[in-house]
């Protein structure tokens, strides 16, 4: 009888190398993209892809591609999230309260909000995953509760200004000597990992130029990055939070058993549970390492704003949604990877820029996210039937 955890190559579905499991699926996604920035750079005359353009635009997605991350967790379990926008709201309005209001400093309102997102991933977590109650119930619920409970806290009102210090965690800039240490040191670790992985998987014996693949798409990544940031004025705060925080959760979901055992869960729920795998368990800390992403979504759009606004998080949870799916994830569950979704993330975010630099209405804006995101969607139901 066939192990109902091992793929059709005998695999474990999640275990993922350094990239992912690289299939003309996500190639294809990719390939999109830089034809859509070709084009985005065409139309503004070469604005799009300047240094300062993508430094900004990059900037401007780093809330959105943490918390898509974070989405991929809970739509790998067959999990939702519709309060991610109402959360993150009410951690930014939590900690603009503690700063302004009662003049905490930095550290103890960073530990702050971060208590609270985690507290609300915690009290989702436990009635999805302990009393069974629907993740797209228990997070509707949620987006109207997190809201309402932040405008009673601030009686709809915006909060601010916050200190320069909490705002430079967003708005600042690493100085470019130490952003090209950073650099060199991200390569390093990558091709450090790539070369673990082969020494440790006979299989490189026979394929070994895979390697070196990868190792040449690092430098060639390195050097645009390097590009980028250096030729401009560093790597911004919020894109390095984004990176360590996006690589945490990398890590988590492709070299942790927890994070193969989502993908199990999302792929057959009947055969986890007979393999002895704790569903119940799993959930939960899905939904608490959600928690952490309000926490860090949340601080960064307080330090982006300066203040805590009523508006902040509108949306958040469906753009999250739909930059996941764009970046390969299915809500049928079982499927997904965090480097797609931050490809959708840096999608939507080019969307908003270009159309923004040739001044096309903002609702024509969302006609097109939804358009990209039906376009993704059937796409995904079109490799399911194909398979």
């Amino acid at each position: 009888m066939a192990n109902p955890l091992l793929d059709k190559n005998g695999e474990k579905p999640g275990k993922v190398s350094l990239f992912g499991k690289v299939s003309w699926k996500s190639l294809l996604i990719l390939a999109g993209i830089v034809i859509v920035m070709i084009l985005f750079d065409s139309l503004t005359n070469g604005v799009f892809l300047s240094q300062r353009n993508i430094t900004l635009l990059l900037k401007q997605s780093a809330i959105l591609g943490v918390v898509s991350a974070g989405m991929v967790l809970l739509i790998v379990a067959r999990q939702i999230d519709l309060s991610a926008g109402s959360a993150v709201y009410l951690v930014s309005a939590v900690m603009a309260q503690v700063s302004v209001t009662y003049q905490w400093g930095l550290v103890p309102s960073l530990i702050c909000a971060m208590l609270v997102g985690l507290l609300m991933g915690a009290w989702q977590g436990l009635l999805v995953a302990k009393f069974n109650i629907p993740a797209f119930i228990v997070t509707l619920a949620g987006m109207l509760i997190f809201k309402g409970i932040g405008y009673v806290w601030t009686n709809a009102a915006t909060l601010g200004p916050v200190s320069s210090d909490l705002v430079f965690l967003s708005e600042g800039y690493v100085p470019i000597v130490l952003s090209a240490v950073i650099i060199i040191a991200g390569a390093a670790l990558a091709i450090a990992l790539v070369l673990r992985d082969a020494s440790r998987l006979k299989k490189w014996v026979k394929s070994g130029s895979k390697k070196w693949v990868k190792i040449a798409l690092i430098a060639i990544v390195t050097v645009v990055i390097g590009w980028i940031f250096l030729g401009y004025r560093g790597i911004p705060m919020a894109v390095l939070f984004m990176a360590i925080s996006v690589s945490l959760l990398y890590f988590v979901m492709s070299r942790t058993k927890f994070g193969r055992n989502l993908y199990v869960i999302g792929g057959n729920p009947d055969a986890a549970r007979l393999a002895g795998i704790k569903t119940t368990k799993h959930l939960f800390q899905s939904f608490l390492l959600m928690g952490a992403v309000y926490g860090v979504a949340g601080i960064l759009i307080t330090a982006r704003l300066g203040s805590s606004a009523p508006t902040a998080g509108n949306l958040l949870e469906l753009d999250a949604i739909a930059a996941a799916v764009i970046g390969g994830t299915s809500l049928s569950g079982g499927v997904g990877i965090i480097p797609g979704a931050l490809i959708g993330a840096l999608l939507l975010s080019a969307i908003d820029n270009c159309m923004s630099l040739m001044n096309v209405s903002s609702f024509l804006q969302m006609v097109v996210k939804g358009l990209i995101l039906l376009a993704a969607v059937w796409f995904d139901v079109y490799v399911r039937k194909r398979k």
